[in-house]
């Protein structure tokens, strides 16, 4: 067991029994030589903040540097400038220097550009999956799976390069579907999986094959197609919900749009009606009230493509799973659509349920407007079109819009008013309360659209009808009770003027 989890890059000696094995760390003289190199201005190669960072390591880990310099893996000052720099608390500091593949591959005396981690890759001419600072943070170096987990080899030795046999010499760029397979040794393996994180599903690879993407590319052999790394990255893959992780909800749209928003790669993709596949689906996901939400107003809650398409399964949504994707967070639309007869005349017509009125990447906020039936409006042209048999539609569809609009123009006239009431010290409770159920009718109302039955949308709109009714008499005898007060203010002020007038009289009667 110990053998298998070397070859994986797993250190089993705990860092407790050898910090208990070590006396207190002093450095040694080749490594305060370089901590205390200079440069050829006479300026300390070492920075202030990098000797900070060093005297406050503990003595396992000052322990682990002299043995690395004393190795000669750490072996120039800059080098150790580097990984002093990166600021890393103990336990991943612990795992850098366990890791000799790393220490090696950070020395820029030593390895080529190509091979070079390097905390600036650009300046090193370095690719840039080679970022010293994102491998630090890849969720399989922080669970000990380091450089050895996928190259093979003993990041414990002093030399060598036993890479896997999975691992292709040559030719690895221009065929990727390797990859798939080769992730899948680890992230397929319940078993194996289960120590790092059981809830880590290991059905990705199930499903991917059986997916657009993986028929693509292990199918049909297009290498265009995506493999893990094109969503997960290569060195740096961090958690889902990291905020930096290519898969982070807010970024989804943004990792699938690489592909899919370049017409070089999607040329020659087709539709099943075998129109081109379109490549402006993330310009108009970015206007659609989903990406404001998600990304504008940071609403994590708010549909990214996955939610719709799916993660590793990524399919188009057919004709029949357009609602079920919807109905996920609108449940009380899609419920009343089920039991309505438009569902009977989309079945009919397989037409994709909630896309047909209201599109799909680029969703629009809902408004009253849709409901109306003249030329160009949505319900009016379609019952034109396709339910000139039925009498009833249109008519209904204009009691929709007419009730609905009543309804936002009243709310809104009643809380102007409400306000102006207030500001005269009116007691406007009562109104406030109707105003309440007038919105709440206003809102159910706007869902119950959906059922497209006059009888279940009037049930609903009812209460809101009366809120009306009564708050309009709420209004009319608030405004009286203003215009009363108004008039008893005026004839007190009067009775007072009158008062002072006798006084005033009487008192130059007396002066006589």
């Amino acid at each position: 067991m110990r053998a298998i989890l070397v070859i994986l890059g797993v250190v089993l000696i705990p860092s407790a029994v050898f910090a208990a094995d070590q006396k207190p760390a002093v450095a040694a003289p080749t490594l305060a030589s370089l901590l205390d190199a200079k440069d050829k201005s006479g300026k300390s190669i070492i920075t202030q903040e990098e000797r900070a960072y060093y005297n406050g390591l503990n003595d396992n880990l000052k322990e682990l540097l002299n043995q690395a310099v004393q190795k000669e893996f750490i072996s120039a000052p800059a080098h150790l400038g580097t990984l002093l720099s990166l600021q890393l608390r103990p336990q991943k500091m612990e795992l850098l220097l366990k890791n000799n593949c790393a220490l090696c591959h950070s020395d820029p005396e030593v390895q080529t550009p190509e091979d070079l981690f390097s905390v600036a890759p650009a300046s090193h001419h370095s690719p840039a999956h080679m970022n010293l600072k994102e491998i630090v943070e890849d969720v399989h170096f922080r669970s000990g799976l380091s450089c050895a987990g996928c190259h093979g080899g003993d990041p414990t030795a002093d030399l060598g390069h036993d890479m896997v046999k999975e691992w292709p010499g040559k030719g690895r760029d221009k065929n990727r579907a390797w990859i798939v397979q080769f992730c899948a040794r680890c992230h397929s393996d319940p078993t194996f999986m289960h120590q790092f994180n059981p809830g880590l599903p290991t059905d990705q690879l199930a499903k991917f094959q059986d997916s657009p993407h993986g028929q693509a590319l292990l199918v049909k052999h297009d290498d265009r197609a995506p493999q893990c790394v094109s969503c997960h990255g290569v060195h740096g893959i961090r958690p889902a919900k990291d905020p930096q992780s290519k898969v982070y909800a807010q970024r989804v749209p943004e990792t699938c749009g690489a592909c899919h928003s370049n017409p070089k790669t999607m040329a020659g993709f087709t539709l099943p009606d075998g129109a081109p596949l379109p490549t402006n689906q993330l310009a108009e996901y970015k206007k659609s009230v989903h990406g404001q939400a998600l990304l504008v107003r940071g609403d994590l809650g708010a549909p990214a493509c996955n939610d719709c398409h799916g993660n590793h399964a990524a399919s188009p949504p057919g004709v029949a799973s357009v609602s079920h994707s919807c109905s996920l967070c609108h449940s009380a639309n899609a419920s009343l659509f089920d039991g309505s007869k438009h569902k009977q005349a989309f079945d009919q017509h397989n037409w994709p349920e909630c896309s047909k009125c209201h599109g799909n990447h680029d969703i629009a906020k809902t408004h009253d407007s849709m409901l109306a039936t003249g030329p160009g409006a949505l319900c009016g042209d379609c019952h034109r079109q396709f339910a000139k048999a039925d009498p009833k539609c249109i008519p209904t569809a204009n009691y929709f819009h007419a009730t609905i609009t009543r309804m936002d123009e009243a709310q809104k006239r009643f809380t102007a008013a409400s306000e102006k009431l207030a500001a005269k010290g009116l007691d406007i409770e009562p109104i406030s309360n109707q105003l309440t159920d007038l919105n709440d009718a206003l809102k159910k109302s706007r869902t119950y659209v959906h059922s497209f039955s006059r009888v279940t949308f009037q049930q609903v709109a009812a209460p809101g009808e009366e809120a009306i009714r009564r708050t309009d008499g709420l209004v009319d005898k608030a405004r009286g009770e203003y215009k009363f007060r108004q008039i008893g203010l005026a004839g007190s002020i009067a009775l007072i003027g009158l008062l002072i007038l006798s006084i005033y009289l009487k008192l130059r009667q007396l002066e006589k």
